[in-house]
This record gives structure tokens, sequence and C-alpha cells, in this order.
């Protein structure tokens, strides 16, 4: 089945935040397959202090009004947005909680109220007397308990097939998953992250948003989610999410299959003796380790497999190479229009790595969009910002301002690539590639540069496993999930496979 991803948690101005819901699902379109634009709506106990507080009352007080506003026509252009076989797209609200931890509900329906409740567990019952499914989802379950992170005594899976394991806030899988959190909300501990949740006998599988309040969905970098699904209608897409089929990563878009016995991801299964693990990922750079994280009630192990080699030998076949273009001097944009085309070899897709630019924040258009994908020529549009890590003092995890597609090719002998941008011309030799990099700035130091990142080949990117698989502990019951890092810094989460003995 083909593997489609989408950003079901980002928020623009009809709450608190930027960007119209009009150009956010414009955002959206142009490089992703389903998107929710989640609103904020409550905050049963939110913090009154004015003293310490005053600033934090004020936003969200009035967000939450003008979601209240409106919810009417942002359910109507959810509603006109959803196109089945094109795009997918449902409407969402946030729920906010000191004691219980941050929750957003989710609809495949559009004619639906925003409901309140003191609890998780009121708001269930309220929602369950509605006429449209819904789902209640946990978010950056990292932060301290009773400070809005996850309180695990009020989960409740039959409503909560998936939790939040990575946005722009970093993740909160475990102390030993990368990307720390460094928000003014504080740390991550372990007693609200995700798999502590695991480890306490909840079954849910994972999914990533970028929290975003820029009304860009899908800034790459910061979350995105992956199902694979048979179509692309929202009855599809929402059965995947249901029934935990899901791939969380941090933007590339990592395609997987995990298997165990009789069970895909998100599945459960008796285990006999000599019950196969099976493992198949194509990533978008080369595939540095793959951790295979198998726990129970008593505890959990992390065990690394180890990745790809990579190699400076070109052999011809399957690459995939990234275009990047941005840097320059801090609080610059440049405006792009890339070209490319292939010699010797042909083109099997484009995957687009956009993102958000600050540029964006309150301007009504949208400029990223791949203009062409076609058999030896691809051609897109886009503006980048300069890092933010050019500030001083920059320090965001996810730090890069570039812009980047990359481009999955089948290569034979003598294979070259040809880009053209801003009076710019590259030429380079896939022999060449395989051996490092290439780029060339605009207009001298300090100025916007392109560059052809190195080829990376089908051995590199592609990772199979298969083990016959021996349970670490003795319990009756377990789970094992996957992480998957590239070379690049990108990670991926498998959901997770229950197993009985």
């Amino acid at each position: 089945m083909p593997v489609f991803w989408g950003d079901i948690h980002n928020h623009c101005t009809v709450s608190y935040g930027k960007g119209t819901a009009r150009r956010t699902l414009v955002a959206a379109r142009r490089h992703l397959d389903f998107c929710s634009i989640t609103g904020h709506a409550f905050w049963p106990d939110l913090p009154m202090d004015l003293e310490t507080q005053s600033a934090i009352i004020e936003t969200h007080l009035g967000g939450f009004a003008k979601l209240q506003y409106f919810w009417p026509s942002l359910l109507r252009e959810l509603e006109e947005a959803n196109r089945p076989g094109e795009f997918v797209a449902f409407p969402s609200y946030e729920w906010h909680s000191m004691q219980f931890g941050d929750r957003n509900c989710y609809f495949n329906a559009f004619d639906v109220p925003l409901i309140d409740a003191e609890n998780p567990r009121d708001l269930a019952a309220k929602l369950a007397g509605g006429r449209a499914d819904f789902m209640i989802l946990p978010h950056h379950c990292g932060y301290t308990r009773g400070r809005r992170g996850m309180n695990w005594d009020s989960f409740d899976e039959r409503n909560s097939p998936i939790v939040e394991i990575f946005s722009n806030h970093g993740s909160g899988e475990a102390d030993d998953s990368p990307y720390d959190y460094h928000h003014t909300m504080g740390p991550r501990t372990g007693e609200s992250m995700v798999r502590h949740g695991l480890s306490l006998g909840y079954r849910f599988g994972f999914y990533a948003g970028t929290d975003s309040h820029d009304g860009y969905p899908g800034h790459y970098g910061h979350g995105c989610t992956g199902v694979l699904a048979p179509s692309l209608d929202l009855s599809s897409v929402w059965d995947k999410l249901k029934n935990r089929q899901t791939v969380a990563s941090t933007g590339a878009r990592m395609a997987a299959e995990m298997s165990l016995a009789d069970a895909s991801f998100g599945g459960e299964t008796d285990l006999a003796a000599g019950s196969r693990l099976l493992l198949n990922i194509e990533g978008t750079a080369p595939i540095e380790a793959v951790d295979l994280v198998e726990g129970t009630s008593g505890g959990w192990e992390v065990r690394r497999l180890p990745g790809n080699p990579v190699s400076s030998v070109y052999r011809p076949g399957r690459h995939k190479i990234k275009v990047e273009c941005g840097w320059g001097r801090f609080g610059k944009v440049s405006d792009w229009e890339i070209r490319v085309r292939l010699r010797k070899a042909s083109l099997r897709g484009c995957q687009p790595c956009f993102r958000y630019s600050s540029y964006a924040m309150e301007e009504k258009t949208v400029q990223e969009e791949i203009l062409e994908c076609g058999e030896t020529t691809a051609a897109w549009r886009c503006r980048a910002a300069a890092n933010p890590a050019g500030m001083m003092g920059g320090t965001h995890f996810a730090a890069g301002g570039t812009q980047g597609v990359v481009l999955d090719v089948d290569a034979g002998e003598g294979a070259v690539i040809e880009l053209e941008t801003a009076g710019v011309a590259l030429t380079a030799g896939f022999k060449d590639l395989v051996r490092g990099s290439v780029a060339q700035p605009i207009s001298g130091f300090c100025s916007p540069v392109v560059k052809i990142n190195r080829a990376t080949s089908e051995a590199e990117f592609r990772f199979t496993h298969e083990e016959q698989f021996q349970p670490t502990f003795e319990a009756e019951d377990g789970w094992v999930y996957a992480r998957v890092r590239q070379s690049d810094g990108q990670v991926a989460w498998i959901s997770p496979i229950w197993f009985s003995r």
C-alpha cells in the first residue's frame, strides 16, 4: 500500500497563531497528503495568577474566544479542502490541562461542536454522545506531571489509539531519545514520557505533528505522520490512525514495514517458537542505526542494530539526492526557482522537504510548490530564510532554514544531474556525487547558496532485518517497536507490536 504523509497537529490564526486557515490549507495541499488544523479551545485549570501569568491568560483566553467565533467557518473550509483521492482534511481542537496533560480532539465529520470538560474521562463521555467518531490524542507528553505533562492515570487507550512522540517541542519518547525539550515549560521527565506509558501496559501507536503556530503544516524537521492506506480518503486515513498503523517522523518520509509473527505494526500477536521479526525500511539518506525497543511492565531494553555501510564507490542503480537552498545573512530571505535535468538517469519521484520560514508569518501567499516532476526533469519554487543558528545565541534543535527536495533517481553509467537557478548552473556526475556534495553561492561570500547533497545509494537508504525473535523478558506479555536514525539526524518511530506467550 502507498504511504501517505500528513500533519494533524498545527495551529493558525483561528485561535492564536499566524496565517489564515485558507493559507494554511494551501500550504498543506502543496506538500502533504492529509492535515488537520487544530484550534486552541479550552483550559479548565488555566493558572489565573495575574501577577505571574498575565500574558498566558491574555493569549489563551483571547485565542479560545477567537476559535469559538471562527469554528463554523473553519469547519466549512476543512470540508471544502477534503477531496478524496487528492487531499484529506478533518477538524480538531486542543484541550489543555495542567493536571492531566494536553489532549487534541479529532473528528471524522464536519458538523461537530466545541465541547469542554473538567477531565479527560468526562470529555470522552460528552464526545461519545455526538454523531461523529472521535479520538482524544495526547501531545508533548514529556513535560513534568502537573505542568502539562502526561498524567498516565488519566489515559484511556479506547479513545487514544495513538500518542504524539515528537513535535517541535522535541521527542517525548524517553530519556535516551534524541531531541530533548527546551521550551519554557521545562524539561522532559521519565514519568510522563511515551515509553513509560507503554511500560504501564497501555497500548497505543505513535504520531508526530509539528505543533506549529505559523500556519505552515508539515514543517520539515518538526514532525509528520505516515500511514499505509489503500486510498487517499478520510475513511482510509482515519482507519489507519485509529488502528495504530502509523510511522512518526521528524520530517523525512521514511517508508517502513515491521511485522512479528502474523502481526504488522500497531497489531497484536501470539508468539510461537520460531516467530520471525521482519523490518523493511526505506529512508531518504543513509540509515545510520535502527533501535529495537522491547519492554514489559517490568522494564524495557534498547537493542541497537548496526546501520548500513556508506561507500564512495559508484554503482549504477537507484539513488536519492537532496537538492537544498537557502543560507545567507541572518534576517534575509531568498527566492528560488530551481530546475534540474538528468542525463543517463530517470526520475522516480520528488519528496518535498519544505518548511516554514519567518517571512511567511504575515504573508497571504505560500511560495513553496513543486512545479514539475517528470521522467528526467523536475522544478520547484520556494523562499528560504537564513538559518536561525546563524544568529548569535540560536539554540533551536531544528535550526535549519533551508528548503529542499529529495530526488529519487534510477541512475545509469555516466549519470549526470544539471541544475539551474538564479543565474547559477551546477553540473555533477553521480560518480563524483557519491564521494561528496557540491554547492554554489549566488553572489559571493555570505550570499544564499544552492547545494546538491551527496548521492545516497539504495544500499545505504534501504534497511532490511530478519531474525527469530527471542523475548528478552520472562513476562507473558510484551511489546516491541523500532526507532530509525539517518545520518542527517532525521528520526522515525514505527508503532509497536504487542505479543503474548
